[in-house]
């Protein structure tokens, strides 16, 4: 998986739990303060991208935690984070 298809699937994931356009969301936005993400968001967002993405994403980790989500988290922050933990194809 490309880090190109792994974006694009962390975008319709947050537009669904977000209830936005997927062509609303930018790479370089901030989950918080420009998608206006609150803590609530994060949990449902873990589940959908364990389940899409087939991983599992320590509490904590990812979004610091539900109650004090990063400020600083992008869109982009997120894809990577997705492709470091998939496994490597040989």
């Amino acid at each position: 998986m490309t880090f190109d298809e792994i974006l694009s699937g962390v975008k319709d994931e947050i537009a669904e739990t977000l209830n936005l356009e997927k062509s609303a969301i930018a790479n370089q936005q901030l989950l918080v303060a420009d998608l206006g993400a609150e803590s609530i968001d994060f949990i449902d967002l873990t589940f959908r991208l364990e389940k899409r993405f087939k991983i599992e994403i320590p509490e904590g980790e990812l979004f610091e935690s539900a109650e004090q989500p990063s400020t600083t988290l992008t869109v982009n922050s997120v894809a990577q984070y997705i492709l470091d933990r998939l496994p490597a194809k040989p």
